[in-house]
């Protein structure tokens, strides 16, 4: 019976030690209760509560000037709804993840509150329509995803909202017409591509529709004989985006 008492009191102390101790470790190495990390100036760089080594509740991370940066609200099966801050406290980003990667729509924001950008993942994935914004809130580009890689029309517009320029990537590379218009919605460039280079006639034009010069292609390399003239260079693909906001710290070091 005396021994019964004494395993009792152990148990209850080493569970009691647990849950007051910051950053315990279970006799499995598993994470267990309260825990929190610091930026090397000495701020707090995230705390939240661990049960048997997976994230529980709510997890707060600030930068190195002790501001709010996020929080993660994490539920059962790897759910997590993250928001993100700007250091002024206006909110930056919103999106869910699933099994710590992004999934479904994730939204950014100008510090005006207007979105910057709407993104959509599937398992991390980028999948569906991806939208930019100006300031204005006016749509600037947009662009479309089929498993991680440009598939589908792609298509950027003026801050007035006229159209700048539209083309079609095809699993990943460019094909077919690429076209570029001026502001008063006349013709600026139209050419074509062929396994993501240019191919074929290429034609240039002033803002009164007259015509300013033609380039000949061949696979990308310039075939016509004025091809030692200085090309214009119009369209810059900008396939390699990051996203609009990198995070560090998203989730605790496992």
């Amino acid at each position: 019976m005396q021994k019964l008492i004494v395993i009792i009191c152990v148990t209850f102390c080493l569970n009691t030690y647990a849950q007051d101790t910051i950053n315990y470790l279970d006799n499995t190495g598993k994470k267990q209760g309260a825990w929190k990390k610091y930026h090397p100036n000495g701020f707090l760089r995230y705390e939240g509560q661990f049960k048997n080594d997976k994230p529980t509740g709510t997890f707060k991370h600030f930068y190195d000037n002790g501001k709010l940066s996020m929080k993660i609200h994490h539920f059962e099966k790897g759910l997590a709804y993250a928001n993100m801050y700007y250091q002024t406290g206006e909110l930056k980003a919103t999106g869910k993840y699933e099994n710590q990667q992004k999934d479904s729509v994730w939204t950014y924001y100008h510090l005006n509150g207007k979105p910057i950008s709407e993104e959509f993942y599937l398992s991390g994935k980028k999948e569906g329509s991806w939208k930019v914004f100006y300031e204005n809130g006016k749509i600037a580009e947009e662009k479309n995803y089929t498993d991680n890689i440009e598939h589908g029309d792609w298509t950027e517009y003026y801050e007035s909202g006229q159209l700048k320029s539209k083309s079609t990537y095809d699993k990943g590379r460019m094909e077919g017409k690429r076209y570029f218009y001026y502001e008063n919605g006349l013709i600026k460039i139209l050419g074509n591509y062929s396994k993501d280079v240019r191919h074929g006639v290429w034609m240039y034009y002033n803002e009164d529709g007259t015509t300013k010069k033609k380039e000949e292609y061949k696979f990308g390399k310039r075939i016509d004989d004025a091809k030692d003239d200085n090309i214009i260079i119009e369209d810059t693909l900008n396939r390699e985006k990051k996203d609009f906001l990198e995070f560090e710290d998203l989730f605790p070091p496992r």
